[in-house]
């Protein structure tokens, strides 16, 4: 069978890929953050603590992302805090002062996922105008050997593998030697630039953490971790108990267990809720009456023959024509499952893929496939070392579908076959067991979540004695910042962890809305359209210029008429077409204006919403917009007609006949621009 593209088993990659969305917007992107470049090697031994830095060291991007209250700088820790006088190694660090008069003086700290995620990247743009930093200080930190630290552990090789073969049909084992080849290129690069790959584990993390509080002088701190981040905050619970205030788990993994292992039976009991769920649904089960049957025929067929689907990789612009199987297809739909943004349209993704309309699934696929910020060097050592002694012919996958089953098995052997080879010193027994704790612990679960389920924040909270847990309905993995309810929720318990939380609104909330094709324009070329990419330029120019001539027509067309009033020049004889050709070509100008402008403001209002419908097309509420171009076809058929008959008249001079033929020429010009880029009849029937 093809092996097109593995993509990775982690905690957060999705969750990274999804906020690319919102980077990758030109004008919507609130910071869009690139990572430091090739490792660096492990510093001679220097002080140990946190020193300022301009924040372009620490993270670059749009200035306006490091305001007046935010502090940026490098925190140097021990490579192993067992051994204070050995090598050090730094940590990028950026601080959101509280922007309020009296200020809390316990900070809230984010622990990003993965592992191998960057906080800085992640949170910066989401926290800086957070309500939460309006009483306390939020300080994001990217743990060692991510992003934003010396070293960073990414695998470039890993990297440029996926570029060299996305677009060839690869088959299985081929493909899973030449992951493993990479994987392990990169290992040997690392410990050639001297990297000793078993300190970079969840207990050297974690110690981490406690570090960076005492340099920043908090006493205690408030600490949010989202998917492998609560188990970090879980070792730092274990491990330091008394610098806590309070404790955020949001997509909660239990350290006893190997998430790997459970990965299987966790996609499976996903996928039932959004099946159950649709057909619980009146309208998604009318228009996707046998989803489940769809979405693995599809994948069958797939398997067989596989699709090539056009994906964009926004950091470089370029347009893949990427080979996806059916384990590739089913792997997009398990890492779309994490996003809770993303679940609405599903259904709508699945049932499109089997018309073969691929362009829904390429819109979200280029994010998760060319999401490349992960530091699979750091995955590799925290995995290993937490999660390594696992059996793949002895996972239990009774009830299991098939097809997860076996893409399960491959998954755990090569994952397995990489834990064997990078060979990380394994974490004690006692990491593994229950934290026992009474720090006010706040745990959240997506009713969708495909990793870490609700059962998993029950079983965490049962050797915690001040724990309240809740599962939001509408979420998938990581409810903070993705559900309106939740945030409301983590801001009042971190402003006083000892009143019990809140939870109330989740009474209010639905089941995921799912959209239809009723209820979506498609315009598959939107999201290249606002990112300006490169396969939309032409056609955009075309378009651009076309409408500037024709606004121009404002200026010259009126000017023309106050000049011939003031000299008494009238002309010959016009027809009634030529006489109404510059009138027509204002009204026309002002049409086609029209559109444009409102199409961009829906388009950056949607981006600046988080609306990822923009990844679809428009809503259909906005389908009497669309009717403008047609009144353009119209006015442009009038105008050409008007056009050619001054030509052949002699009231219109020589001047007036190069003008009103470029005029012509330009409603013409925007009009195939608007077509070239999908934004004419078709939208009114899609």
């Amino acid at each position: 069978m093809a092996g097109a593209i593995r993509l990775p088993l982690d905690l957060m990659t999705t969750i990274t890929a999804i906020h690319r969305v919102t980077r990758s917007l030109v004008l919507a992107a609130a910071a869009c953050l690139v990572t430091l470049g090739a490792v660096i090697p492990v510093l001679a031994q220097t002080h140990v603590g946190f020193a300022s830095a301009a924040c372009d060291s620490i993270a670059t991007g749009k200035l306006a992302t490091f305001d007046a209250h935010t502090e940026c700088g490098w925190l140097t820790v021990p490579l192993q805090h067992s051994n204070l006088s050995g090598p050090v190694i730094q940590l990028g660090v950026v601080i959101l002062h509280a922007t309020g008069k009296s200020p809390a003086p316990d900070p809230l700290f984010m622990a990003q996922g993965g592992p191998g995620g960057s906080t800085i990247d992640i949170y910066l743009p989401l926290l800086k105008d957070s309500p939460i930093r309006q009483q306390r200080d939020i300080v994001l930190f990217d743990q060692r050997g991510t992003a934003h630290t010396k070293p960073n552990l990414q695998c470039t090789e890993v990297n440029d593998l996926l570029l060299r073969t996305v677009e060839m049909d690869v088959p299985d084992a081929e493909s899973d030697k030449q992951n493993f080849d990479a994987t392990q290129a990169c290992k040997l690069r690392l410990q050639k630039d001297g990297v000793n790959l078993s300190a970079y584990d969840s207990v050297e993390n974690a110690a981490d953490v406690d570090t960076l509080r005492t340099a920043l002088g908090y006493d205690q701190i408030n600490l949010y971790g989202v998917s492998y981040g609560t188990l970090l905050a879980q070792h730092v619970m274990r491990n330091f108990p008394n610098t806590l205030r309070s404790v955020v788990l949001d997509g909660v993994v239990v350290p006893r267990t190997s998430f790997v292992a459970e990965a299987g039976r966790t996609e499976n009991r996903s996928l039932s809720e959004l099946f159950s769920t649709c057909k619980a649904e009146p309208k998604c089960n009318t228009a996707y009456p046998n989803l489940e049957k769809t979405y693995y025929d599809t994948a069958a067929r797939w398997q067989q023959s596989p699709a090539h689907v056009p994906m964009v990789d926004t950091d470089n612009g370029k347009t893949y024509n990427v080979v996806v199987n059916g384990d590739t297809l089913e792997g997009l739909v398990f890492q779309a499952l994490y996003a809770t943004e993303l679940l609405p349209y599903l259904p709508y993704i699945i049932d499109e893929a089997s018309k073969g309309n691929t362009t829904p699934l390429g819109n979200i696929g280029g994010l998760f496939i060319f999401e490349q910020s992960v530091s699979y060097g750091m995955y590799y050592s925290v995995t290993c070392a937490e999660d390594s002694n696992f059996d793949p012919n002895a996972v239990d996958n009774s009830g299991v579908r098939a097809d997860i089953i076996r893409r399960q098995k491959r998954d755990l052997q090569q994952l397995k076959a990489v834990c064997n080879m990078w060979k990380v010193d394994p974490l004690p027994p006692s990491a593994d067991e229950p934290v026992k704790s009474d720090v006010p612990t706040l745990l959240l679960s997506g009713q969708f979540d495909p990793i870490t389920p609700a059962p998993n924040a029950e079983d965490v909270a049962r050797s915690l004695s001040n724990a309240t847990t809740f599962v939001f309905p509408n979420t998938g993995h990581g409810a903070f910042q993705s559900e309106k309810c939740a945030s409301r929720i983590v801001a009042a318990f971190i402003t006083d962890p000892a009143v019990k939380p809140d939870g109330s609104c989740i009474a209010g909330l639905k089941p995921p809305q799912f959209q239809t094709q009723a209820d979506i324009i498609s315009l598959p070329l939107l999201l290249k359209l606002l990112d300006a990419s490169p396969s939309v330029r032409l056609p955009l120019a075309l378009a651009g210029i076309g409408l500037l001539v024709l606004l121009s027509a404002w200026l010259v067309i009126p000017l023309s008429w106050l000049i011939r009033l003031v000299t008494n020049r009238n002309g010959g004889t016009l027809s009634l077409a030529a006489k109404a050709m510059p009138w027509l070509t204002l009204l026309n100008a002002l049409v086609l204006a029209a559109f444009v402008g409102v199409l961009f403001v829906l388009g950056v209002r949607m981006a600046q919403d988080n609306d990822y419908l923009v990844l679809f097309g428009m809503p259909a509420s906005s389908r009497p917009l669309f009717m403008l171009p047609v009144v353009s076809i119209l006015l442009a058929v009038l105008i050409v007609v008007g056009t050619l008959s001054g030509l052949r008249s002699d009231g219109w001079g020589t001047v007036r006949k190069i003008n009103r033929t470029i005029l012509a020429l330009a409603s013409i010009a925007t009009l195939i621009g608007l077509a070239l880029l999908g934004m004419l009849i078709t939208p009114l029937f899609s």
